[in-house]
């Protein structure tokens, strides 16, 4: 067993029990919190993917900027915790449980029946010298709409935030 394919089991592990802790938790700040270690471990699966850059956008962009907008707005809109409520919908708990189950033994016959995939050359997993210009320059100039407005998407959502905070106390 070598030392990637158990530093894969751990951050895959870790990605999707802080995804589903994400989910599950009541407490919005703790459900953020979730959020930055299931993009930690991403970062971590990037980086055995031979993939550096992705692994920093998604630690200084995602972990580091965004999360923390979210964070913040969490915070800013003073949520409390949420009231425990008396189960009315049996039926539908019912249905997604059968319907979560079907789709995981679905991805997972899947998996198993899939083979191997090719190893590449050592050549191929080290990434090209100039690989960050040109992605940069693509960002900024075949893709500055589309970068664009996501920016203003953000900024969108940070001030609709700010404005319902308001309302509720006004």
């Amino acid at each position: 067993m070598s030392l990637e394919l158990v530093v894969f089991a751990i951050a895959s592990g870790l990605a999707i029990v802080s995804a589903l802790a994400m989910v599950v938790v009541k407490t919005p700040v703790r459900s953020v919190i979730s959020l930055v270690v299931t993009f930690f471990a991403l970062a971590v699966l990037s980086i055995l993917l031979a993939a550096p850059f992705i692994a920093a956008i998604q630690v200084i962009v995602y972990a580091g900027a965004i999360l923390v907008l979210f964070l913040f707005v969490v915070m800013l809109l003073n949520l409390t915790k949420e009231a425990e409520a008396t189960d009315r919908r049996p039926i539908q708990k019912l249905l997604g449980l059968v319907s979560v189950v079907a789709l995981g033994g679905l991805l997972l016959g899947v998996t198993l029946r899939a083979g191997a995939p090719p190893v590449p050359a050592a050549g191929g997993l080290i990434p090209a010298k100039d690989e960050i210009p040109i992605l940069g320059r693509l960002l900024f100039s075949d893709y500055l709409l589309a970068f664009e407005a996501l920016s203003v998407l953000l900024l969108l959502a940070a001030v609709g935030a700010l404005v319902l905070s308001k309302r509720r106390f006004d």
